[in-house]
């Protein structure tokens, strides 16, 4: 089940591969482990991070020391832009409780 799951949210991103100039990274993880990375990037560009969480209950997106967003685990993906950014970008995804399922991410370099 988490396997189709793990698909869903690849699918519901609008992905780009590795090997693009615009890729910086991805991962999928569990709801329940949640995603707790810091992404080494280029201080003062653009960048796009967005987010998708497949199954039950609803995940808390943080970025940086942006205020929380609520996410459905309903396969919609949700994006956020961050305009000026910082050598070093944390990204908290947690889940509420009772959720599970699988969250996929991937923060993309916007075109200047």
């Amino acid at each position: 089940m988490e396997e189709a799951r793990g698909a869903r949210a690849r699918a519901a991103l609008d992905t780009i591969p590795p090997d693009d100039a615009e890729f910086v990274e991805s991962g999928l993880e569990l709801v329940s482990d949640g995603v707790h990375t810091r992404s080494s990037l280029i201080k003062g560009k653009p960048y796009k991070v967005s987010a998708v969480c497949v199954g039950t209950g609803t995940v808390s997106l943080v970025i940086g020391e942006r205020e929380p967003q609520s996410i459905a685990c309903d396969g919609v993906s949700v994006s956020r832009r961050v305009q000026n950014a910082p050598e070093e970008l944390p990204i908290e995804i947690t889940a509420a409780s009772g959720s599970s399922g699988m969250i996929a991410w991937q923060i993309t370099a916007v075109p200047s």
